[in-house]
């Protein structure tokens, strides 16, 4: 592993010196590893084929985590059909633009210094938002195990 010289001035990107790959190679194979796990589950259909693993905490208990139905409604979403992706996972589906961005504008600003930029965020500001994160994530899970109408419908489709 390539050491990581920290910049003299906290706002210039982290350099690796002689690295094996350069940054934009990295961001290439990234893309690549994304794309191909992409294609795999455009065409193989987690509701009928069992190479995808299963979620422990619903085997176990009965009760669907926070990302019960998440290869299935991305698999739905790949093929178009939105409305079933919601009803698997309506949190990660309406959470992918976001993700989308925040992964986009860092890449983006990656390639085009041709390094990985820091990010420096306060303890107290991550401990914060690491915390929000972790309440919508029981909040979405608390709420597609109730029973009823509403909650119902944040229920995977087939598990």
């Amino acid at each position: 592993m390539t050491p990581v010289c920290l910049p003299a001035n906290p706002g210039e990107p982290a350099q690796a010196p002689g690295g094996w790959f350069s940054t934009r190679a990295q961001i290439v194979a990234i893309t690549c590893a994304c794309a191909g796990a992409s294609a795999f589950l455009y065409a193989v259909d987690p509701n009928r084929h069992a190479v995808y693993p299963q979620c422990l905490l619903y085997r176990a208990t009965g009760f669907y985590c926070a990302g019960c139905g998440a290869t299935r409604a991305l698999h739905a979403l790949f093929h178009g059909r939105v409305l079933e992706a919601l009803h698997d996972n309506a949190l990660l589906i309406m959470g992918l633009p976001v993700l989308f961005y925040f992964a986009g504008s860092y890449l983006l600003s990656a390639w085009q210094i041709r390094a990985w930029p820091q990010v420096m965020v306060e303890n107290r500001t991550l401990t914060r938002r690491g915390i929000a994160v972790l309440l919508l994530l029981l909040g979405f899970m608390a709420m597609r195990n109730l029973p009823g109408w509403p909650f119902d419908q944040l229920k995977p489709l087939t598990l």
